[in-house]
């Protein structure tokens, strides 16, 4: 079923979408006082991403993998793939990298 264009979300029941969301797909490894953030093709972005990195070091479990994607967002909540090609698009301000999205919420615009 190809995807259709629709101007704004619709809800129905029985029907959910989520957000597109433009950026880069990354895992994040904690082992103890140890984190690394690793996109699909394996380079290792945890310099370049510092406070998605401090932000998984602070969670409470010892051993954790997670798979995710890093987008920043423009003032009106629409994610901003290039800005992620900027040299140091985090700067020590984890809230510009690392802050969330726009929440997926129930109702179609295309299914999952």
């Amino acid at each position: 079923m190809a995807p259709t264009q629709i101007r704004e979300p619709f809800h129905r029941d029985g029907w959910i979408y989520e957000e597109k969301v433009d950026g880069w797909r990354m895992l994040a490894y904690k082992d103890g006082a140890r984190v690394r953030l690793v996109s699909r093709n394996g380079r290792d972005h945890t310099r370049r991403f510092t406070g998605i990195a401090a932000a998984v070091a602070n969670l409470s479990a010892r051993s954790i993998v997670l798979d995710g994607e890093v987008a920043i967002y423009d003032e009106k909540l629409r994610s901003q793939f290039n800005w992620l090609r900027e040299p140091e698009p985090d700067a020590g301000n984890s809230t510009a990298v690392s802050a969330p999205g726009p929440p997926s919420r129930p109702g179609p615009g295309s299914s999952c």
